[in-house]
């Protein structure tokens, strides 16, 4: 297997001369002396630094980049080809395949790092990832510049670069995504390679998509561009003129960025937007965006009307992300739609919640089917985070041994994924068998967070409540004191799928 052994970039700071004038570890292009185009990289002081120029062809065999723009020379320093194995001198390496992400904010993302699995949250050394906001290759790990404003954010190039790694081993994402920008100007392609009518957005993305490559180059990595996942059109939407532009608008960007990777059968995955609360034309977008796809076959479009949204109604929600990255991915693998997560119990009416104490709290529930849980979640209902940390555990009913269990943090502690009443934090994945289990949290006295008892809920299909449990105490304590009351005792819940 080829690895790339990658640096890690450097920290924002002070600049030592000054104020910052770029953001540091961003890339965009600049004009080199012979009139061609090349790249600059934002320096960790937040200075550009020199315009590098391409003046040789490519020294590797690839089909992705053009020999007039260069990346920051320090951008490919530890870059390895060295592959796992001895596969034989007689077969060469599959090319690295490299997948392109753009778009706008439901690209750059905004589910909270917490409604990952543990496992996603980290880099993930056998894939790579080039994100503008970092200007170099590193392993794939949560990328998004909503970061920048306190809690950990990721898009969905976690999920679609571990399904691609997964499908397709040897896999490399190219990130750059601007929230709340537009295809008619922002991202206008211009008519050829580094026009100086380009809009800034898509400036921005091929300096970032050039240097990448160039990186690629410069290790000897050979490499071609596989498909582009592309989610944007909400800020068309809310103009007229731009929403009636959009189809011709898309075909051109399409065309351009083929053009500009030297891949004319490139594929491209597009989500279908979803903001009904803030534009007007969002089914003009909408149309336009499926027009593309059925005019053009190597052109995809994913639904995400039933993804899960933050409470802005606007970008999605943790669990919608998750579930926008497998799709975009399936779209390009040929594969099934996934299903996304949904709550296994939804209030609906009224309920109490006058009991106080330290306890773990839950109720036992059976399943007729098989299905995987994806986050365990603890009851906010007002919605203003949690006082205190909550650990949610779910429990085999005849073991009693612990299943799965998740931390779901308090507001002062990280953000989590808000829905329905409860905040959800995610596991890794876990398949029941049909059969009954035993749910249960952590809540504490002197935290303004209760559990509801007689509770009017709907119940997923599939799934029944079958009695109310506590344990008395803070620990996690398997609870075993059974209450025969209405349905009771919600404290906690889970997202699963059907899969």
């Amino acid at each position: 297997m080829l690895w790339l052994l990658l640096a890690g970039c450097g920290v924002p700071g002070d600049s030592a001369g000054g104020a910052m004038t770029c953001v540091p570890g961003r890339s965009e292009a600049c004009v080199c002396s012979d009139g061609a185009s090349g790249a600059q990289r934002c320096d960790d002081d937040g200075r550009w630094e020199e315009c590098v120029c391409e003046t040789s062809p490519p020294s590797s065999t690839h089909t992705s980049t053009n020999a007039d723009t260069g990346p920051p020379e320090d951008t490919a320093s530890t870059l390895d080809t060295g592959a796992a194995g001895d596969t034989g001198a007689s077969v060469a390496p599959a090319p690295l395949q490299v997948y392109l992400l753009g778009g706008q904010s439901n690209m750059d993302g905004g589910g909270l790092v917490t409604g990952l699995p543990p496992s996603l949250q980290i880099a993930q050394e056998d894939a790579q990832i080039y994100w503008s906001g970092r200007g170099a290759w590193q392993g794939l790990s949560p990328s998004s510049y909503w970061t920048a404003y306190g809690d950990e954010y990721f898009g969905p190039e976690v999920t679609f670069g571990r399904a691609m790694q997964d499908a397709r081993p040897e896999v490399a994402l190219i990130k750059h995504a601007v929230g709340g920008t537009d295809l008619a100007y922002c991202w206008d392609a211009g008519a050829f390679t580094a026009d100086t009518a380009q809009g800034e957005c898509y400036a921005g993305f091929w300096a970032t998509v050039s240097a990448a490559l160039l990186a690629l180059e410069a290790a000897g990595v050979d490499h071609e561009i596989a498909g582009m996942a592309w989610m944007q059109g909400e800020s068309d939407a809310i103009t007229e003129s731009y929403a009636l532009d959009y189809e011709d608008n898309l075909t051109v960007f399409i065309d351009r960025v083929r053009q500009d990777v030297e891949t004319p059968d490139m594929p491209l995955a597009l989500g279908l937007i979803d903001c009904r609360a803030h534009c007007p034309y969002r089914d003009t977008v909408r149309a336009a965006q499926q027009a593309v796809a059925d005019a053009d076959p190597l052109v995809y479009a994913v639904e995400t009307e039933d993804l899960p949204q933050n409470a802005d109604a606007l970008h999605f929600d943790a669990s919608g992300m998750r579930t926008l990255g497998e799709r975009l991915a399936a779209a390009l693998l040929g594969e099934t739609q996934p299903e996304t997560a949904q709550p296994a119990f939804a209030l609906t009416g009224s309920s109490r919640s006058d009991y106080t104490g330290d306890f773990v709290v839950g109720y036992t529930f059976s399943t007729d089917r098989a299905l995987t849980v994806t986050d365990l979640g603890t009851l906010d209902q007002d919605g203003d985070g949690l006082s205190d940390d909550s650990t949610v555990a779910l429990w085999d009913l005849q073991t009693q041994g612990v299943l799965a269990r998740a931390r779901v943090p308090s507001a002062t502690s990280a953000g989590s994924s808000f829905w329905g009443g409860w905040r959800f934090a995610a596991i890794e994945p876990l398949t029941l068998a049909p059969g009954t289990y035993v749910l249960g949290s952590q809540v504490y006295s002197g935290s303004a967070d209760r559990y509801l008892h007689d509770a009017q809920v709907t119940i997923a299909e599939g799934i029944t409540w079958d009695e109310a449990r506590h344990a008395s105490g803070s620990m996690l304590d398997f609870p075993t004191n059974v209450y025969t009351g209405e349905a009771s005792w919600f404290g906690p819940n889970f997202l699963f799928v059907e899969r």
